[in-house]
């Protein structure tokens, strides 16, 4: 897999929408290519971000000043098309100083895309993990090969995961830990 078939098949990746056989190669690219897996981390903590937004709530009467405000904005629109020949199938070219200010906007905004993308990406610094339990010893249960063959919204996708910690659980609770 190379970086861009990566960044195509991302929201796949990240909406758990790929076949395991693609998970498990897009898994191993980020591995191994550090660009990639820096945009992979940016995309899933501004995912985590726009989550956890709290809801806005709308006042009550919200709805109800909303499409009053919308009745008075369209008859505004009506009598100044009809004021102006718009309305009947006709239609006036803009003034010079309306395309003079398109031009000015256009580029303002090229120039702020420039200057944006060429400034270098700052470097994102992650927080150290530290493991809280030991990775448990692979199961003979979920091979590989096996979870790649199961497509990710199969129901046994979740047994497999469960089943392959199994015996760690098992022995916790033996031992009392």
């Amino acid at each position: 897999m190379n970086c861009r078939e990566f960044r195509r098949k991302h929201d796949g990746y990240v909406d758990d929408t790929l076949s395991g056989v693609e998970v498990e190669a897009m898994t191993l690219h980020r591995r191994l290519c550090q660009d990639c897996a820096r945009a992979d981390t940016r995309v899933r903590r501004a995912l985590l971000i726009a989550h956890n937004l709290p809801r806005i709530q709308p006042s009550a009467d919200f709805g109800d000043r909303l499409q009053t405000r919308l009745q008075h904005e369209r008859a505004i629109m009506a009598s100044h098309s009809s004021r102006h020949g718009f309305g009947e199938g006709r239609w006036r070219l803009p003034v010079s100083g309306t395309y003079a200010a398109l031009v000015a906007g256009v580029m303002l905004v090229a120039g702020l895309a420039l200057t944006v993308g060429l400034r270098e990406p700052s470097t994102i610094r992650l927080a150290p993990v530290v493991a809280s339990l030991p990775e448990p010893a692979p199961s003979t249960l979920a091979t590989a090969a096996m979870i790649a063959s199961m497509p990710a919204g199969f129901s046994v996708w979740p047994a497999v995961q469960v089943a392959q910690q199994a015996e760690w659980h098992f022995a916790a609770d033996v031992t009392g830990r």
